[in-house]
Protein backbone atom coordinates (compact mmCIF):
# COMPACT_ATOMS: atom_id res chain seq x y z
CA UNK A 1 0.00 0.00 0.00
CA UNK A 2 1.29 3.18 -0.79
CA UNK A 3 2.68 5.35 2.19
CA UNK A 4 0.86 8.78 2.53
CA UNK A 5 4.37 9.74 3.90
CA UNK A 6 6.26 10.14 0.62
CA UNK A 7 3.77 13.05 -0.77
CA UNK A 8 6.32 16.04 -0.12
CA UNK A 9 7.39 15.84 -3.57
CA UNK A 10 4.48 15.34 -5.41
CA UNK A 11 2.26 17.95 -7.16
CA UNK A 12 -1.96 18.20 -5.74
CA UNK A 13 -3.11 16.34 -8.66
CA UNK A 14 -0.83 13.78 -8.00
CA UNK A 15 -1.32 13.57 -4.82
CA UNK A 16 -5.06 13.55 -5.34
CA UNK A 17 -4.65 10.90 -7.87
CA UNK A 18 -2.36 8.90 -5.37
CA UNK A 19 -5.66 9.53 -2.13
CA UNK A 20 -8.07 8.40 -4.64
CA UNK A 21 -6.23 4.92 -5.26
CA UNK A 22 -5.89 4.44 -1.60
CA UNK A 23 -9.77 4.87 -0.68
CA UNK A 24 -10.53 2.64 -4.19
CA UNK A 25 -7.87 -0.28 -2.33
CA UNK A 26 -9.10 -0.03 1.06
CA UNK A 27 -12.88 0.01 -0.08
CA UNK A 28 -12.60 -2.96 -2.15
CA UNK A 29 -10.57 -4.86 1.34
CA UNK A 30 -13.50 -3.93 3.43
CA UNK A 31 -15.88 -5.84 0.88
CA UNK A 32 -13.72 -8.64 0.70
CA UNK A 33 -13.48 -8.52 5.03
CA UNK A 34 -17.09 -7.77 5.29
CA UNK A 35 -18.11 -10.37 3.15
CA UNK A 36 -16.06 -12.90 4.47
CA UNK A 37 -17.79 -12.34 7.85
CA UNK A 38 -21.12 -12.56 6.97
CA UNK A 39 -20.27 -15.78 5.65
CA UNK A 40 -18.00 -17.07 8.69
CA UNK A 41 -21.31 -15.69 10.96
CA UNK A 42 -23.90 -16.83 8.85
CA UNK A 43 -25.36 -13.51 8.39
CA UNK A 44 -25.89 -12.80 12.34
CA UNK A 45 -24.97 -9.84 14.38
CA UNK A 46 -21.02 -9.02 14.21
CA UNK A 47 -19.76 -8.41 17.26
CA UNK A 48 -15.72 -7.67 16.32
CA UNK A 49 -13.43 -5.31 16.73
CA UNK A 50 -11.61 -4.13 13.36
CA UNK A 51 -9.10 -1.78 13.16
CA UNK A 52 -8.98 1.12 10.69
CA UNK A 53 -11.72 3.62 9.97
CA UNK A 54 -13.30 2.63 6.91
CA UNK A 55 -13.69 -0.79 8.58
CA UNK A 56 -15.40 0.68 11.57
CA UNK A 57 -17.79 2.85 9.46
CA UNK A 58 -18.61 -0.28 7.67
CA UNK A 59 -19.58 -2.36 10.47
CA UNK A 60 -21.47 0.40 11.50
CA UNK A 61 -19.92 1.79 14.50
CA UNK A 62 -20.98 5.38 15.57
CA UNK A 63 -18.04 6.34 17.65
CA UNK A 64 -16.18 10.06 17.34
CA UNK A 65 -13.67 11.54 18.79
CA UNK A 66 -13.42 14.28 21.19
CA UNK A 67 -11.73 17.77 20.77
CA UNK A 68 -9.80 19.37 18.06
CA UNK A 69 -7.53 16.64 17.20
CA UNK A 70 -3.58 16.94 16.50
CA UNK A 71 -1.40 16.66 13.45
CA UNK A 72 -2.12 18.79 10.79
CA UNK A 73 -3.51 17.04 7.46
CA UNK A 74 -4.67 17.84 4.14
CA UNK A 75 -7.63 16.74 2.30
CA UNK A 76 -8.70 17.59 -1.07
CA UNK A 77 -12.43 17.31 -1.26
CA UNK A 78 -12.88 16.84 -5.18
CA UNK A 79 -15.95 18.27 -7.75
CA UNK A 80 -18.82 16.53 -7.08
CA UNK A 81 -18.31 14.78 -3.92
CA UNK A 82 -21.49 13.89 -1.92
CA UNK A 83 -21.61 14.52 2.00
CA UNK A 84 -21.47 10.96 2.47
CA UNK A 85 -18.45 10.82 0.26
CA UNK A 86 -16.58 13.68 2.12
CA UNK A 87 -17.65 12.04 5.30
CA UNK A 88 -15.93 8.46 4.10
CA UNK A 89 -13.10 10.10 2.99
CA UNK A 90 -12.55 11.72 6.25
CA UNK A 91 -13.03 8.58 7.66
CA UNK A 92 -10.38 7.16 5.00
CA UNK A 93 -7.54 9.92 6.04
CA UNK A 94 -8.45 9.12 9.79
CA UNK A 95 -9.80 12.51 10.27
CA UNK A 96 -13.06 11.74 12.11
CA UNK A 97 -13.41 8.01 13.24
CA UNK A 98 -16.51 7.40 11.86
CA UNK A 99 -19.10 9.23 9.45
CA UNK A 100 -22.33 9.15 11.03
CA UNK A 101 -21.63 11.99 13.42
CA UNK A 102 -20.22 13.79 10.82
CA UNK A 103 -23.16 13.36 8.57
CA UNK A 104 -25.30 14.54 11.67
CA UNK A 105 -23.66 17.28 12.14
CA UNK A 106 -23.52 18.79 8.86
CA UNK A 107 -27.20 18.15 7.81
CA UNK A 108 -28.16 19.66 10.94
CA UNK A 109 -26.32 22.81 10.58
CA UNK A 110 -27.05 22.79 6.48
CA UNK A 111 -23.48 22.60 5.76
CA UNK A 112 -22.52 23.05 2.13
CA UNK A 113 -18.82 22.09 1.19
CA UNK A 114 -16.88 23.52 -1.28
CA UNK A 115 -14.60 21.44 -3.73
CA UNK A 116 -11.07 22.55 -2.83
CA UNK A 117 -8.15 21.85 -0.20
CA UNK A 118 -9.01 21.89 3.47
CA UNK A 119 -6.82 21.96 6.21
CA UNK A 120 -7.49 19.67 8.84
CA UNK A 121 -6.37 17.52 11.68
CA UNK A 122 -6.28 13.66 12.68
CA UNK A 123 -8.76 12.53 15.16
CA UNK A 124 -11.15 15.81 15.70
CA UNK A 125 -14.74 15.41 16.66
CA UNK A 126 -17.07 15.40 13.99
CA UNK A 127 -18.23 18.73 15.14
CA UNK A 128 -14.90 20.51 15.07
CA UNK A 129 -14.32 18.76 11.64
CA UNK A 130 -17.76 20.43 9.89
CA UNK A 131 -16.65 23.89 11.75
CA UNK A 132 -12.91 23.51 10.13
CA UNK A 133 -14.47 23.02 6.83
CA UNK A 134 -17.35 25.56 6.93
CA UNK A 135 -14.57 28.04 8.64
CA UNK A 136 -11.60 27.09 6.71
CA UNK A 137 -8.48 28.92 7.81
CA UNK A 138 -7.48 31.25 5.66
CA UNK A 139 -4.14 30.26 3.38
CA UNK A 140 -1.78 32.66 1.94
CA UNK A 141 -2.57 33.07 -2.12
CA UNK A 142 -1.08 34.19 -5.06
CA UNK A 143 -3.04 35.95 -7.32
CA UNK A 144 -1.99 35.99 -11.41
CA UNK A 145 -4.16 38.47 -13.78
CA UNK A 146 -4.02 37.95 -17.43
CA UNK A 147 -0.73 39.23 -18.85
CA UNK A 148 1.26 39.76 -15.56
CA UNK A 149 5.30 38.96 -16.44
CA UNK A 150 7.22 36.52 -14.56
CA UNK A 151 9.05 39.39 -12.59
CA UNK A 152 5.84 40.19 -11.00
CA UNK A 153 4.68 36.97 -10.42
CA UNK A 154 8.08 36.48 -8.81
CA UNK A 155 7.57 39.04 -6.64
CA UNK A 156 3.84 38.21 -5.69
CA UNK A 157 5.14 34.56 -4.71
CA UNK A 158 7.60 36.32 -1.86
CA UNK A 159 5.00 38.36 -1.33
CA UNK A 160 2.77 35.59 -0.30
CA UNK A 161 5.54 34.18 2.26
CA UNK A 162 7.36 32.38 0.23
CA UNK A 163 11.45 32.11 1.03
CA UNK A 164 12.94 34.44 -2.19
CA UNK A 165 15.81 32.20 -2.55
CA UNK A 166 13.75 29.10 -3.28
CA UNK A 167 11.43 31.19 -5.62
CA UNK A 168 14.05 32.35 -7.81
CA UNK A 169 15.49 29.03 -7.72
CA UNK A 170 12.22 27.95 -8.40
CA UNK A 171 11.64 30.47 -11.50
CA UNK A 172 14.77 31.96 -13.06
CA UNK A 173 17.31 29.93 -15.33
CA UNK A 174 14.01 27.61 -15.37
CA UNK A 175 11.67 26.38 -18.40
CA UNK A 176 8.42 24.42 -18.92
CA UNK A 177 10.45 20.86 -19.52
CA UNK A 178 12.30 21.11 -16.16
CA UNK A 179 8.05 21.05 -14.74
CA UNK A 180 7.33 18.58 -17.25
CA UNK A 181 5.73 20.43 -20.37
CA UNK A 182 7.99 19.14 -23.36
CA UNK A 183 7.99 22.54 -25.67
CA UNK A 184 10.10 24.59 -26.52
CA UNK A 185 10.46 27.95 -24.76
CA UNK A 186 13.25 30.08 -23.37
CA UNK A 187 11.89 30.47 -19.84
CA UNK A 188 8.82 30.04 -18.07
CA UNK A 189 7.49 33.39 -18.75
CA UNK A 190 3.97 33.05 -20.06
CA UNK A 191 3.82 29.09 -18.92
CA UNK A 192 2.12 30.16 -15.59
CA UNK A 193 -1.64 30.31 -16.05
CA UNK A 194 -3.37 33.30 -14.37
CA UNK A 195 -5.60 32.19 -12.03
CA UNK A 196 -5.58 32.06 -8.24
CA UNK A 197 -2.93 29.63 -6.30
CA UNK A 198 -3.27 28.86 -2.44
CA UNK A 199 0.02 27.82 -0.94
CA UNK A 200 -1.32 25.49 1.87
CA UNK A 201 0.56 23.75 4.53
CA UNK A 202 3.86 22.28 3.57
CA UNK A 203 3.84 24.09 -0.37
CA UNK A 204 7.39 24.89 -1.63
CA UNK A 205 8.04 27.88 -4.40
CA UNK A 206 8.22 24.66 -6.62
CA UNK A 207 5.18 22.70 -5.87
CA UNK A 208 3.03 25.93 -6.34
CA UNK A 209 5.25 26.87 -9.80
CA UNK A 210 4.58 22.99 -11.12
CA UNK A 211 0.80 23.75 -10.23
CA UNK A 212 0.77 26.74 -12.11
CA UNK A 213 2.72 24.71 -15.07
CA UNK A 214 0.23 21.77 -15.00
CA UNK A 215 -2.56 24.51 -15.44
CA UNK A 216 -1.13 25.55 -18.65
CA UNK A 217 -0.56 22.10 -19.41
CA UNK A 218 -4.23 21.34 -19.35
CA UNK A 219 -5.01 24.56 -21.41
CA UNK A 220 -2.68 23.34 -24.11
CA UNK A 221 -4.65 19.75 -24.25
CA UNK A 222 -7.88 21.20 -23.70
CA UNK A 223 -7.47 23.69 -26.73
CA UNK A 224 -5.70 20.63 -28.76
CA UNK A 225 -2.96 22.86 -29.50
CA UNK A 226 0.53 20.93 -31.29
CA UNK A 227 3.30 21.20 -28.70
CA UNK A 228 5.71 22.37 -31.76
CA UNK A 229 3.06 25.03 -31.71
CA UNK A 230 2.53 25.94 -28.73
CA UNK A 231 5.75 28.97 -27.73
CA UNK A 232 4.29 30.56 -31.19
CA UNK A 233 1.17 30.19 -30.35
CA UNK A 234 1.56 31.50 -26.53
CA UNK A 235 4.05 34.41 -28.07
CA UNK A 236 1.69 35.65 -30.27
CA UNK A 237 -1.25 36.13 -27.35
CA UNK A 238 0.80 37.68 -25.36
CA UNK A 239 1.62 40.64 -27.33
CA UNK A 240 -2.26 40.88 -28.19
CA UNK A 241 -2.62 40.49 -24.29
CA UNK A 242 -1.14 43.83 -24.01
CA UNK A 243 -1.67 45.67 -27.43
CA UNK A 244 -5.96 44.53 -27.28
CA UNK A 245 -7.36 44.41 -23.36
CA UNK A 246 -10.93 43.70 -23.39
CA UNK A 247 -12.40 43.68 -26.06
CA UNK A 248 -12.60 40.10 -27.95
CA UNK A 249 -12.80 41.44 -31.77
CA UNK A 250 -10.47 43.91 -31.31
CA UNK A 251 -8.24 41.34 -30.08
CA UNK A 252 -8.89 38.72 -33.37
CA UNK A 253 -8.43 42.17 -35.60
CA UNK A 254 -4.94 42.60 -33.64
CA UNK A 255 -3.76 39.17 -33.76
CA UNK A 256 -5.03 39.60 -37.99
CA UNK A 257 -2.72 42.29 -38.03
CA UNK A 258 0.67 40.83 -36.52
CA UNK A 259 -0.06 37.09 -38.92
CA UNK A 260 -0.11 39.52 -41.96
CA UNK A 261 2.80 41.23 -41.37
CA UNK A 262 4.95 38.13 -40.88
CA UNK A 263 3.28 36.72 -43.81
CA UNK A 264 3.88 36.50 -47.51
CA UNK A 265 2.22 40.03 -47.67
CA UNK A 266 3.63 41.92 -45.73
CA UNK A 267 4.33 45.69 -45.77
CA UNK A 268 7.14 45.95 -43.02
CA UNK A 269 9.10 43.05 -44.12
CA UNK A 270 8.75 40.37 -41.77
CA UNK A 271 8.52 43.51 -38.76
CA UNK A 272 5.66 42.66 -35.93
CA UNK A 273 6.60 46.50 -34.88
CA UNK A 274 4.79 45.78 -31.16
CA UNK A 275 5.35 48.65 -28.66
CA UNK A 276 4.78 45.97 -26.47
CA UNK A 277 8.15 43.75 -27.02
CA UNK A 278 9.93 47.15 -26.63
CA UNK A 279 8.20 48.15 -23.30
CA UNK A 280 8.78 44.30 -22.17
CA UNK A 281 12.52 44.70 -22.70
CA UNK A 282 12.84 48.69 -21.02
CA UNK A 283 9.48 48.85 -19.43
CA UNK A 284 6.33 50.57 -20.36
CA UNK A 285 4.82 54.07 -19.89
CA UNK A 286 1.35 55.05 -18.71
CA UNK A 287 0.21 56.04 -22.57
CA UNK A 288 2.22 52.57 -23.70
CA UNK A 289 4.41 54.81 -25.97
CA UNK A 290 8.04 54.19 -27.01
CA UNK A 291 11.07 56.17 -27.80
CA UNK A 292 12.79 56.23 -31.38
CA UNK A 293 16.26 55.08 -29.17
CA UNK A 294 14.38 52.15 -27.57
CA UNK A 295 12.91 50.80 -31.28
CA UNK A 296 16.50 51.18 -32.19
CA UNK A 297 17.53 48.36 -29.43
CA UNK A 298 18.80 44.89 -30.70
CA UNK A 299 17.55 43.20 -28.05
CA UNK A 300 16.27 39.57 -29.48
CA UNK A 301 12.73 40.36 -28.15
CA UNK A 302 12.50 43.84 -29.91
CA UNK A 303 10.32 43.33 -33.27
CA UNK A 304 11.28 46.79 -34.87
CA UNK A 305 14.71 45.14 -35.17
CA UNK A 306 14.26 41.56 -35.34
CA UNK A 307 11.52 40.22 -38.14
CA UNK A 308 9.19 37.55 -37.11
CA UNK A 309 7.75 36.62 -33.52
CA UNK A 310 10.09 37.31 -30.69
CA UNK A 311 11.95 34.42 -28.92
CA UNK A 312 9.12 33.65 -26.36
CA UNK A 313 5.66 34.75 -24.30
CA UNK A 314 6.48 38.53 -23.23
CA UNK A 315 3.19 37.47 -20.31
CA UNK A 316 0.82 35.31 -18.95
CA UNK A 317 -2.06 35.74 -21.67
CA UNK A 318 -5.26 34.96 -20.66
CA UNK A 319 -7.46 31.60 -22.43
CA UNK A 320 -9.92 34.27 -24.25
CA UNK A 321 -6.79 35.71 -26.04
CA UNK A 322 -5.41 32.22 -26.60
CA UNK A 323 -8.64 31.73 -28.15
CA UNK A 324 -8.61 34.65 -30.42
CA UNK A 325 -5.33 34.26 -31.29
CA UNK A 326 -6.72 30.41 -32.73
CA UNK A 327 -9.52 31.73 -34.14
CA UNK A 328 -8.26 35.72 -35.73
CA UNK A 329 -9.78 37.61 -37.78
CA UNK A 330 -10.67 37.15 -41.46
CA UNK A 331 -8.96 40.79 -43.25
CA UNK A 332 -6.00 42.56 -45.06
CA UNK A 333 -5.16 44.90 -41.96
CA UNK A 334 -1.38 45.62 -41.80
CA UNK A 335 -2.03 48.39 -39.11
CA UNK A 336 -3.87 49.29 -36.04
CA UNK A 337 -3.29 52.34 -33.40
CA UNK A 338 -5.17 52.77 -29.88
CA UNK A 339 -6.44 56.24 -30.91
CA UNK A 340 -7.96 56.60 -27.17
CA UNK A 341 -6.20 54.61 -25.06
CA UNK A 342 -9.00 55.23 -21.65
CA UNK A 343 -11.11 54.31 -23.36
CA UNK A 344 -9.40 50.92 -25.71
CA UNK A 345 -10.83 52.58 -28.98
CA UNK A 346 -8.77 51.38 -31.85
CA UNK A 347 -8.47 51.68 -35.56
CA UNK A 348 -7.39 49.39 -38.13
CA UNK A 349 -5.88 50.23 -41.86
CA UNK A 350 -4.94 48.26 -44.66
CA UNK A 351 -2.45 51.18 -46.44
CA UNK A 352 0.20 53.29 -44.63
CA UNK A 353 -1.24 56.33 -45.37
CA UNK A 354 -4.74 55.29 -44.03
CA UNK A 355 -2.58 54.24 -40.91
CA UNK A 356 -1.44 57.98 -40.74
CA UNK A 357 -4.16 59.40 -40.41
CA UNK A 358 -5.30 57.35 -37.63
CA UNK A 359 -2.08 58.20 -36.22
CA UNK A 360 -2.74 61.92 -36.11
CA UNK A 361 -5.88 60.74 -34.16
CA UNK A 362 -3.68 59.15 -31.40
CA UNK A 363 -1.39 62.13 -31.40
CA UNK A 364 -3.94 64.64 -31.05
CA UNK A 365 -5.22 62.44 -28.07
CA UNK A 366 -1.70 62.64 -26.79
CA UNK A 367 -1.78 66.04 -26.99
CA UNK A 368 -4.81 66.28 -24.62
CA UNK A 369 -3.01 64.20 -21.98
CA UNK A 370 0.73 65.78 -22.03
CA UNK A 371 2.94 67.64 -24.19
CA UNK A 372 3.49 65.98 -27.82
CA UNK A 373 6.87 64.82 -28.62
CA UNK A 374 8.26 64.00 -32.07
CA UNK A 375 10.13 61.08 -30.74
CA UNK A 376 7.45 59.20 -29.14
CA UNK A 377 5.65 56.40 -31.39
CA UNK A 378 2.32 54.41 -31.57
CA UNK A 379 1.30 50.72 -31.80
CA UNK A 380 0.64 49.30 -35.20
Amino acid sequence: MEDLGTEAGLTRSERSARRRRMMRRRRRTVTIIVSALVLLLGGGAIAVTVTGGAISEVLGRDSDYEGEGGEETVVEVLPGSSLTQIANQLVEEEVIMSSRPFIREAERREASFQARSYTLRRHMSSEAAVEAMLNPATSPQVQIPEGMRLSDIEARMVESGMDPDAVTAALEGRTPADYGLEVEAPSLEGYLFPATYEVGPGATAESVVQEMVDRTAAEITELGIEPDEVNELLTLASLVEVEAPGDPEVRRKVARVFLNRIGEDSETDGLIQSDATVAYIHGARADLSTTAEERASEDPYNTYRHPGLPPGPINSPGRETVDAVQDPAEGDWQYFVAVDPDTGETKFAETYAEHQDNVVEYQEWLRNHRSANPEEGADG
